[in-house]
C-alpha cells in the first residue's frame, strides 16, 4: 500500500517546523522508525538539527543531494514508517518528486514543511508540487509583526539580493496582505 503524503506549508515565524516536530515526537511516540532530513543549506542554528526559532530540536541529516541520503538511508518498509523532511522548499524539484514518490511507493509515509512562497510572492517550486501530490495539506500562519492579525506572507527586511537567502529574525519577519510588499 503506497504512503501518505502530508505537507505543512506556511511564511516565515508560522510554525511549521513545530508543526513537523510535533508530528515526530508522536511518530515515536508510537515507536514508529523514522528518519528526518533537511537540506544543508539550512545551517541557521545547527547542521545536525531541526530548530524552531523558539528553539525546540530535533536530530536529522543535512543532506546536499538525495544521492547521498539513499546511500545513508535503506528506505524500506522494514526499517522505515515515515519520513520527515524539514525546509522543502530548499531541495532540489525533480530529485524531491522523484524520492518521495519512489518512498512513498515503499509504503512509507512522508511529512514535509517548508516555504509555500518567497518573499516576493512567488510560489516555491518543490513546495507547490508536493502541494499538488499530497494527501493532505496544512496551511498555518504567522502573526504581523506591524498589526498582529493573521499572517500569510514573509517580509524581507532589507531590499534586493538572491532569492535564497537563509535567515530568521534578522532578515525576515511575517507579516499580513496589508503590511506586506515584495521585496
Amino acid at each position: 500500500m503506497r504512503g501518505n503524503l502530508e505537507t505543512i506549508v506556511g511564511a516565515m515565524f508560522a510554525g511549521k517546523t513545530s508543526e513537523l516536530l510535533k508530528r515526530i515526537l508522536w511518530a515515536k511516540h508510537q515507536n514508529k522508525k523514522i528518519i528526518v532530513l533537511k537540506p544543508s543549506i539550512d545551517n541557521r542554528y545547527s547542521n545536525e538539527k531541526i530548530i524552531t526559532h523558539n528553539d525546540l530540536s530535533h536530530d536529522c541529516y543535512a543532506m546536499t543531494e538525495w544521492s547521498k541520503a539513499l546511500k545513508t538511508f535503506n528506505f524500506i518498509k522494514k526499517e522505515v514508517d515515515v519520513v520527515f523532511l524539514d525546509e522543502i522548499q530548499f531541495m532540489d524539484t525533480k530529485e524531491t518528486l522523484h524520492n518521495v514518490d519512489i518512498i512513498l511507493n515503499n509504503g512509507i509515509d512522508v511529512v514535509c514543511a517548508g516555504l509555500d512562497q518567497d518573499s516576493r510572492g512567488k510560489p516555491w517550486e518543490t513546495s507547490s508540487m508536493l502541494l499538488g501530490l499530497s494527501d493532505k495539506i496544512v496551511k498555518i500562519y504567522g502573526f504581523c509583526n506591524v498589526c498582529g492579525v493573521e499572517a500569510t506572507k514573509t517580509y524581507r527586511k532589507t531590499l534586493g539580493g538572491e532569492r535564497t537567502q537563509v535567515g530568521a529574525a534578522n532578515i525576515y519577519e511575517p507579516r499580513c496582505l496589508k503590511h506586506w510588499e515584495p521585496r
